[in-house]
């Protein structure tokens, strides 16, 4: 049989970039995933454990962990749609909306990985030299692009966009995605504006504040006509019933999550003033700190680190930028304690 692979391969395919996930090793302390350390809540653990006998079962709950995320949003089911993480949502995104997309660089990778995997062009252009929005510069841009990506805190810089910036971004009337991630940690929205603007979508996730990243579960806000088209590229059941519980048990106890995003906050401050003493670090507004750690080499500070057992995202170089970057998220108080720790012997 003759058969040549290559004959049956999307073009675009063999030229992208794979996404490599931070490293998790048992008996390392990790923080380089912005994951929230401290677990879900206790009733998020009862109520997968109360309905693990329903395996057998296709998930059954998808009108309901609708409904919730989207009064957790202050709107009715029709603006929601849930997704298998924010991942799958923004794969929904690109498979309804025409391409070319435009982002921010740096910023989060899945937008570009995602928009070429279905074959269109992604555009992007670099942040401001101290990694603030050039918001006028991307205008500009938006107008060779169809799909406009805005990370607001901004992943992996820690950075944040104003509302009316958003505002004149979204008077393009462009298909604009904000993806508010670290909103909990963050605690601005722009969701009120989509009863104003037809073309924003809203990203969240439950991976972060409510530290259900092993179970994905994540969801977008918009207006009701874009979430009918977007139901319709979703893949039935795409929401294992496990998330789908833990999901209505994270929103039933969302006291007892502030409770614990308020421990990462405080100790967020903390990490940066200290971290500051010996670095750059630019102003966290996330569950992370984005650290200029030159003149060592990013490599170097990470495998330093490493030794120690402690875990953290190698940024490196950025093409475009002086420094060199890694991203440290903040962890418990306990693990926080013992990279400030490690980081005073440096």
């Amino acid at each position: 049989m003759k058969f040549n692979i290559t004959d049956f391969v999307k073009p675009w395919v063999p030229g992208l970039e794979e996404y490599i996930p931070g490293k998790t090793l048992k008996g390392y302390i990790k923080l380089a995933s912005n994951e929230n350390n401290y677990g879900p809540t206790l009733r998020v653990v009862r109520a997968i454990e109360d309905n693990r006998l329903l395996t057998h079962i296709y998930p059954h709950m998808y009108e309901l962990i609708q409904k919730k995320v989207s009064g957790y949003c202050s709107l009715t089911h029709e603006y929601a749609i849930v997704g298998n993480g924010s991942d799958e949502i923004l794969d929904m995104i690109l498979k309804v909306f025409k391409g070319p997309a435009l982002g921010f660089y740096p910023s989060f990778a899945g937008y570009k990985l995602f928009t070429k995997i279905l074959g269109e062009n992604y555009l992007e252009i670099n942040l401001n030299k101290d990694f603030s929005f050039p918001v006028d510069e991307f205008i500009k841009k938006s107008k060779d692009a169809n799909i406009l990506f805005l990370c607001n805190p901004n992943n992996p810089t820690g950075t944040v966009m104003f509302e009316d910036d958003i505002i004149k971004i979204l008077n393009e009337g462009k298909i604009t995605i904000v993806d508010e991630t670290y909103y909990e940690f963050y605690g601005k929205t722009v969701i009120p504006l989509i009863s104003e603007y037809n073309n924003l979508i809203v990203l969240r996730t439950f991976s972060k504040a409510f530290a259900l990243a092993g179970l994905r579960l994540g969801y977008a806000i918009s207006n009701p006509e874009i979430i009918r088209l977007l139901h319709k590229v979703k893949p039935p059941f795409n929401v294992s019933s496990m998330a789908q519980m833990a999901g209505v048990g994270a929103l039933d106890d969302e006291y007892a999550t502030k409770m614990i995003i308020s421990k990462i906050l405080k100790d967020r401050e903390k990490m940066y003033r200290e971290i500051s003493r010996k670095f750059r670090v630019l102003k966290p507004n996330a569950n992370f700190l984005f650290v200029d750690v030159s003149p060592m080499k990013s490599s170097e500070f990470c495998e330093k680190l490493f030794k120690e057992k402690i875990i953290v995202r190698n940024i490196g170089k950025l093409e475009g930028f002086e420094g060199e970057y890694v991203r440290i998220s903040v962890g418990t108080e306990e693990e926080n304690r013992e990279l400030l720790r490690v980081l005073a012997s440096f």
